[in-house]
């Protein structure tokens, strides 16, 4: 099951992807070809998961990305899974909740 991440920024997609690839994720990269004024080919990132539970691992990793990185502005991040689809501005504990129950089709 993939799940697409994009970002507000390239270098920021670009850094979270190499992040996630030494976690041992499963990574495509690729480019939706649709975004204007794009710096490079890289504006989508997808992470084949195994199962559903591989979610909350995700967003884990995520939130340890952004803790460990210095954004002067924080840069939107977007994941998608089918129809679902949530933006993360600010990585709180209630907003990777959020993000995981309803990636796991769980939100009520």
């Amino acid at each position: 099951m993939p799940v697409s991440i994009t970002s507000s920024d390239d270098a920021s997609l670009d850094s979270l992807a190499r992040w996630l690839e030494e976690d041992s994720y499963d990574i495509v990269w690729r480019s939706s070809g649709t975004r204007s004024g794009a710096q490079g080919a890289l504006d989508i990132v997808d992470v084949v998961l195994s199962n559903s539970t591989a979610i909350a691992s995700l967003l884990v990793s995520f939130a340890a990305w952004r803790g460990a990185k210095h954004h002067e502005q924080e840069p939107r991040f977007t994941f998608r899974r089918g129809d679902v689809e949530l933006s993360i501005d600010n990585p709180t504990d209630e907003e990777i909740k959020r993000v995981i129950a309803a990636l796991s089709g769980e939100e009520s």
